[in-house]
């Protein structure tokens, strides 16, 4: 097989596809630019979510005339002239790509002016094609205008995700940049909408124009200083958690990245108060030398690798416990201030004989106290049985579950169970004979709620009820578009959801089968799976919502008289052959005599 050499506009077609992954690529590189030029304000618009017309004008420093055709060649740089710049890399943008990968498979248009200028100058850049630089009038800065993405390369085009998910790529990073540089003034403009504004004044006020009030109010100041790293920021009180790891920032020397080491320090230091499933949130500001990280690790620049993994877990590990220690001991000394030296040991030993306390939120102004819900043990719970009844009735019988063998039958009738108690608010306690069975009954009553939601729903037969009072829930634009992406869905299964504002959903009605469901608790639980969870496939997202609405639909800490657990048992009872809940998880577990006297070794 003949080797061809091939030509320079084949070799920068395939350049680009290693840059231009998607609109929101592009936006990426050219806001780095943008701050790279020293900009103070800086405006971005995107149109039919950046593959139509990306825009992202600012008031930097500008291009010289001389140089307005370079910054379109490949590997062509302001920021890096010899090897060892790459070793302590302290811009934004350094490859020197951009520009000439976007104008390959764009129509790609420039104005810029410098201070020095008489006049502006404009350039149009087509799939490669340079046309002439023009005279022009315009304000100090530049202005780069993306129209037609993928133009000249059709496959690519046909590859890219729906608009509205290309634009939530973007408002992400959007969000990111003005964290990152609250001192900058943002214009965010999505198909002609103002999305985010910010006047570069303050991070908290950065905090609040992406996350909201309530967000805001329910962070904590936290700073710690290790040598030459400093980390400063803010993260969520205790009692105040968010479903996703989305409300998690990490700026590095400026840079937006994300990093799993960081995550993973704030997580652990939070285990303890965070109830499954629910994360911290976090603003991060991280400052080190730039010869100790490495940010030329992925084309993307959002990965990084630290010359000392460790240390800088460390780091945050225990500033992030310091912040916890002063919300639990708010008589703390003052002098312990924004710095936080307060001794691991010391830590490690007050939190370990904490008890639990139990306080509702309150989530509608900043608290001068901490209030929150605590759960913490010094010691790890062992599990002594844990053997689902399928699983015992296969072992005693050899035979399938569903035999009608005497023995599966005389365990699994509920019904013929003595009743001795309910513990924990959590599990029954029934006897017979020689078997003790544990029963899960808000796992049992999420299974009898699963399945007379799903008959309905097949029977197009869902009664809905409405709210006395709507239901609203204050969520972040991206949020906002994806429960909105379910809304055909959710209707199916009576729940009446409609967009309120940008960053507000409003529930007027739910199934009246459900009528008792925790309505945060189950929007949380939808924006947890968020990225993983495709609504297209109507089939897969239906149960996965109706398994979801079943879950938030059990009250927890519920008590039952003896009569309504007589009614539980009767209802899961033969007739109903499937004893897990819509999760997985088993509804109970038999314990039997004799394993209860190997226990106290009564038996051997």
């Amino acid at each position: 097989m003949a080797i061809n050499v091939l030509d320079s506009m084949i070799i920068n077609r395939i350049s680009a596809g290693e840059v231009v992954e998607s609109p929101f690529s592009i936006v990426k590189e050219l806001v780095d630019n943008a701050i790279d030029a020293g900009a103070n304000k800086i405006t971005v618009e995107v149109k039919n979510g950046g593959i139509d017309q990306i825009i992202v004008k600012d008031n930097g420093k500008g291009i010289e005339h001389d140089d307005i055709v370079k910054a379109f060649l490949p590997h062509a740089t302001s920021k890096i002239k010899d090897i060892q710049d790459l070793d302590n890399i302290s811009t934004l943008g350094f490859r020197g790509e951009a520009l000439a990968s976007i104008s390959n498979v764009s129509q790609t248009s420039m104005l810029t002016k410098t201070v020095d200028s008489e006049c502006a100058y404009s350039l149009d850049v087509f799939g490669g094609k340079f046309g002439e630089i023009q005279p022009s009038i315009s304000e100090q800065g530049t202005k780069i205008e993306v129209n037609n993405l993928f133009f000249n390369t059709p496959a690519r085009r046909k590859f890219l995700r729906k608009p509205k998910l290309e634009e939530s790529q973007i408002t992400n990073i959007i969000s990111r940049y003005i964290l990152a540089n609250p001192n900058l003034s943002f214009k965010y403009i999505v198909d002609g909408k103002t999305i985010y504004y910010t006047k570069g004044t303050s991070l908290l006020d950065a905090i609040s124009c992406v996350y909201g009030v309530e967000a805001t109010q329910n962070l904590i100041y936290i700073e710690k200083t290790d040598g030459n790293i400093k980390l400063s920021g803010y993260v969520s009180r205790l009692g105040f958690s968010k479903p996703n790891t989305t409300y998690q920032t990490l700026i590095l020397n400026g840079r937006y990245v994300i990093d799993e080491i960081v995550s993973k320090a704030v997580y652990m230091a939070f285990e303890d108060y965070l109830m499954p499933r629910q994360f911290p949130m976090y603003i991060f500001n991280i400052s080190m030398p730039n010869v100790d990280v490495d940010v030329n690790v992925h084309p993307s620049k959002m990965n990084v690798k630290f010359s000392n993994p460790s240390k800088m877990y460390d780091l945050v590990y225990s500033a992030t416990s310091a912040c916890i220690y002063r919300q639990l001991n708010p008589n703390t000394d003052a002098s312990v201030g924004e710095n936080d030296t307060i001794e691991e040991s010391l830590i490690t030993t007050d939190l370990s004989s904490l008890q639990e306390i139990n306080i509702e939120p309150n989530l509608t102004q900043a608290p001068t106290n901490p209030i929150f819900t605590l759960k913490q043990s010094k010691y790890s719970p062992m599990t002594i049985f844990d053997l689902p009844i399928e699983s015992k009735c296969q072992e005693e019988t050899d035979t399938k579950v569903n035999t009608t063998d005497s023995s599966y039958v005389d365990i699994v009738k509920l019904s013929d169970f003595k009743i001795v108690g309910e513990i924990f608010n959590e599990f029954i306690v029934l006897e017979k004979g020689e078997d003790m069975i544990l029963l899960d009954f808000h796992a049992g009553h999420e299974r009898l709620n699963y399945d007379r939601f799903t008959k309905m729903v097949e029977n197009r037969s869902v009664v809905i009820q409405d709210l006395l009072l709507p239901y609203t829930q204050d969520l972040t634009e991206n949020e906002v578009n994806y429960i909105l992406e379910l809304k055909t869905v959710l209707s199916d299964l009576g729940f009446d959801i409609v967009k309120s504002s940008d960053r507000q959903i409003m529930i007027n009605a739910v199934p009246m089968q459900l009528k008792d469901i925790n309505l945060k608790g189950f929007v949380d639980d939808l924006l947890h799976d968020m990225k993983n969870l495709k609504p297209s496939v109507n089939n897969e997202i239906k149960h996965y919502l109706m398994q979801k609405a079943c879950k938030s639909s059990v009250k927890s800490g519920m008590t039952l008289s003896e009569v309504e657990i007589q009614e539980l048992l009767k209802d899961l009872d033969m007739k109903h052959p499937v004893l897990l809940c819509p999760h997985g998880r088993p509804i109970l577990t038999v314990v039997a005599k004799s394993q209860i006297e190997k226990w106290f070794k009564r038996i051997i």
